[in-house]
């Protein structure tokens, strides 16, 4: 008998861990061949000219919002609501999540540099 898989998404998106989160999404749903939904590059195929591929494409891509949706906290699913394609519910999230902030990571590089275990350094404290 075989053995089955379980695919589990380990790190759940809690408004403070975007990154954390959206890096092993990322994995997760490449690894299912369904990465073109979230970065858009699968749109949907046009519902008046083939219904059939865009039910397809429709089933597909509620998949991937539902793991969104199941990934993250209840209190961010609720944003979430007007959003009806996995690419722009993701679009959403990084837009309010994600911190590419040069000023931030200074700041946090700064504070690292200063931390102290007893009155040492912690390059000395290691060294």
């Amino acid at each position: 008998m075989a053995s089955k898989k379980y695919d589990v998404l380990f790190v759940r998106h809690n408004e403070k861990n975007y990154s954390a989160w959206a890096f092993q999404f990322e994995i997760f749903v490449t690894r299912k061949d369904l990465w073109g939904h979230v970065d858009g590059n699968t749109p949907a195929p046009d519902k008046d000219k083939d219904k059939v591929a865009y039910a397809k494409w429709a089933i597909k891509d509620a998949q991937v919002m539902a793991w969104i949706l199941s990934s993250v906290d209840s209190n961010i699913v609720l944003n979430l609501r007007p959003y009806k394609t996995a690419s722009t519910m993701w679009s959403y999230l990084k837009k309010i999540y994600s911190q590419n902030n040069a000023a931030r990571r200074f700041q946090l590089e700064h504070n690292i540099a200063n931390f102290k275990q007893d009155s040492l350094s912690i390059s000395d404290f290691y060294s």
